[in-house]
């Protein structure tokens, strides 16, 4: 059996300030195979962006370990570690957030060429229209700024500028939450196309458990910064823990008309009992 691209163990995370603490993310344990989908889902607050920030290095845990291809994503110093932590991308909710609105999109997705030295000159410019062509952009908004784009036109220059270093992990942290539905099903089916052809793993944060059904391989789910529940995405359509049947509970059945009110609030009763962590995926 191959050993997973990512493993999380033990991993926990304590926000101080103000004179408080809040725990984040607690003992939380996870791995992505190669070319896997993992779906990190839980209500607001559960811990989904702090693992996923976490594992991309913008937050520091108070414990635990994160090993990237056998090694110590964040551990490993110097050139090699570099080119470790350069393989881990991510995608932001907020793509007005995460772009330079100074910037030609030019300019957003080749950074990381220049960054890398991956290309220069006219190679430079062939590459950042292959990756625009890859998220299925026009060349001619390579002269644009951010805000002259839509909301997916700007996702998809930030999934573009990601896709240039090369990573075999690629972290979508709610990256469609911050758009219209219909843009939402068009950029989630980019992510499926990309995942495919380019053979990523994926640690994919969402809310939405419909997408998460179609996109994922495996599902972990968190609750107060704790893993609860593991297993396959297809174990949606029949969740065996109490609060995983809460939040599947608590999506939208359009066919139904909506919401089920009164399964929610049955289902939340149940959910109510102490957490009962598990093992790791």
């Amino acid at each position: 059996m191959n050993a997973p691209l990512l493993e999380v163990r033990g991993l926990s995370v304590t926000y101080r300030g103000d004179g408080r603490e809040v725990r984040a993310l607690r003992d939380c344990s996870l791995s992505v195979a190669r070319g896997e989908v993992l779906a990190l889902v839980g209500e607001s607050g559960s811990g989904k962006s702090t693992c996923a920030r976490a594992v991309a290095g913008l937050v520091a845990p108070d414990a635990g370990e994160i090993r990237f291809d056998g090694q110590d994503l964040h551990g490993t110093r110097g050139e090699a570690g570099r080119r470790l932590r350069r393989r881990v991308q991510m995608v932001f909710q907020d793509p007005d957030a995460s772009l330079n609105p100074h910037h030609r999109v030019r300019a957003i997705v080749a950074e990381p060429l220049i960054v890398t030295d991956r290309a220069k000159g006219p190679a430079l410019e062939a590459r950042v229209r292959e990756l625009l062509d890859l998220v299925h952009l026009d060349p001619a908004l390579l002269e644009r700024r951010p805000r002259e784009l839509s909301g997916g036109q700007k996702q998809r220059v930030a999934i573009a500028r990601a896709l240039a270093a090369e990573p075999s992990l690629l972290i979508a942290d709610e990256s469609l939450s911050a758009l219209d539905v219909s843009t939402q099903a068009v950029i989630a089916a980019l992510f499926r196309e990309l995942q495919q052809r380019l053979g990523l793993a994926m640690l994919f944060i969402s809310h939405d458990l419909a997408t998460v059904r179609r996109l994922a391989h495996r599902v972990a789910v968190l609750r107060d910064g704790a893993l609860v529940d593991a297993g396959p995405a297809s174990a949606l359509d029949a969740p065996r823990h109490p609060y995983t049947r809460l939040l599947v509970a608590a999506t939208p059945d359009p066919l139904r008309g909506g919401i089920d009110f009164e399964r929610v609030a049955a289902a939340e009763a149940a959910a109510r009992a102490p957490l009962d962590p598990v093992e790791a995926p």
